[in-house]
């Protein structure tokens, strides 16, 4: 905040100039001018920033890269649906700024956030009952076996699993297998709820090894992408006492729309990710949050390697920030 000057002060100053007297005008002094290697040195650091949040919140599948909703159905569990309506609204919103599809009532919950004064306990319950909603191998699909003993044991506010499964951009199938994919079988009941099949037959045949090379694909791009599919969010309701809707919406959108590490320090950036480290000083989604998931969502999908997707996010991220006029 800018200081304010003592009106004593200030009374000082003007009988100073009044005793000086007319003095001859002050020349304006030369502004020096700006030096290509400073614009440089700058934008070397934002793109650097830029790369550094982006590597330190990504939470992809494990060996995959980012991935993305084409479309999006919330679901909130266990809160009275006046004190739900808002946070979903935020959400949709934040999706529909991304140019995702968002689905109507009545729609199949592919984004699920439940609400328990038990989080833990109701975590463990639901991974023991069905590990295979949540964990299918080493296929592209979820962060693997560690990650999931984490989603359960680490005590947070809130905390989510999202899987994502790689798609053959040419044809819109799958492009790894799951359980059950060989002639003639089907995935079980639970596995086909989880990938979004109607029933289980309707996944028969649809698994193929993941593909290297083909169609359009190059050296720098793969036909592959990885599409986000499941999210599926637990939150403790003691502790997001005190937020508004407005708060909890944005950082639920934010966890849910992008693969995010729930471990990720982000204490250096100016994310709504903080929000549970300052709660006042956090009403929302910042701009930096803003600009990382228009990035992901506008960067190439196509990209071979996740480093490579990546550093395509941080330099969208960089572009739009040099863009945006200085306040």
């Amino acid at each position: 905040m800018r200081g304010l000057l003592m009106i004593e002060t200030i009374a000082a100053l003007l009988a100073a100039l009044a005793l000086a007297g007319p003095q001859d005008p002050v020349q304006d002094p030369q502004t020096a001018p700006t030096r290509v290697e400073d614009v440089e040195v700058v934008a070397r650091a934002n793109v650097d920033l830029a790369r550094a949040f982006v590597e330190r919140v990504s939470a992809p599948a494990r060996g995959r890269g980012l991935g993305r909703w084409l479309k999006v159905c919330h679901g909130i569990a266990n809160l009275d649906r006046a004190v739900a309506q808002p946070i979903v609204d935020r959400m949709a919103a934040r999706a529909g700024e991304l140019g995702i599809e968002v689905e109507g009532p009545g729609c199949e919950a592919n984004i699920i956030v439940v609400f328990t004064t038990e989080a833990g306990a109701l975590t463990r319950a639901v991974v023991e009952a069905d590990p295979r909603v949540f964990r299918h191998g080493g296929n592209g699909i979820d962060r693997g076996t560690a990650a999931l003993r984490e989603f359960q044991q680490t005590e947070r506010p809130v905390r989510w699993w999202t899987l994502s499964v790689p798609i053959d951009s040419e044809t819109g199938r799958r492009a790894v297998r799951v359980p059950g994919d060989r002639a003639g079988s089907s995935v079980s009941r639970r596995l086909s709820e989880a990938l979004g099949c109607e029933t289980p037959t309707d996944c028969v045949g649809v698994g193929a090894p993941i593909i290297q090379s083909a169609g359009g694909a190059s050296r720098l791009t793969s036909q592959i992408i990885d599409q986000l599919y499941k999210s599926i969010v637990i939150v403790d309701i003691d502790g997001v006492a005190g937020l508004n809707a407005a708060q909890l919406g944005d950082y639920l959108a934010m966890v849910t729309l992008a693969q995010v590490d729930p471990g990720a320090d982000t204490g250096a950036f100016d994310t709504v990710l903080n929000l549970f480290d300052n709660r006042l000083g956090v009403p929302g989604m910042t701009e930096w949050d803003e600009s990382y998931l228009r990035a992901l969502y506008d960067s190439p999908s196509r990209r071979r390697t996740a480093g490579a997707q990546a550093d395509a996010v941080a330099a969208i991220m960089n572009r739009t920030a040099a863009a945006e006029p200085a306040e």
